[in-house]
């Protein structure tokens, strides 16, 4: 949010992996008790559906957050260069795979669960 005035241009960018039900449960509630200290930029989840409906829960503090989606999803994530780090909020058997996608594209990687 470059130019808003209150110095969210400034703040680190981050993405959640993931729009399950710890997502939407645990990890959204946190990330708006620490909106003054990142912004969540992107929520991606393998369905458009999904996506959308984990971004809305998030709207309040996250206004312009991005939803995406599949592949081409993951890929833009990886190539956003003002994403700095990624939660990934997946079962286990896809974690390590995409954290090392995440890692080899630059990004700081947390991993949930």
């Amino acid at each position: 949010m470059a130019g808003d005035g209150n110095g969210r241009a400034e703040l680190p960018r981050i993405a959640v992996i993931g729009a399950g039900i710890f997502a939407r449960t645990q990890y959204i509630p946190r990330l708006r008790e620490i909106a003054h200290l990142v912004v969540l930029k992107s929520i991606w989840s393998r369905t458009q559906e999904s996506a959308k409906a984990a971004a809305e829960l998030a709207r309040d503090f996250a206004p312009d957050i991005e939803c995406k989606w599949g592949d081409a999803g993951l890929e833009e994530i990886m190539g956003d260069s003002s994403i700095m780090g990624v939660a990934i909020v997946l079962a286990g058997q896809v974690q390590v795979e995409l954290s090392l996608k995440m890692l080899k594209a630059g990004k700081h990687v947390i991993q949930g669960k």
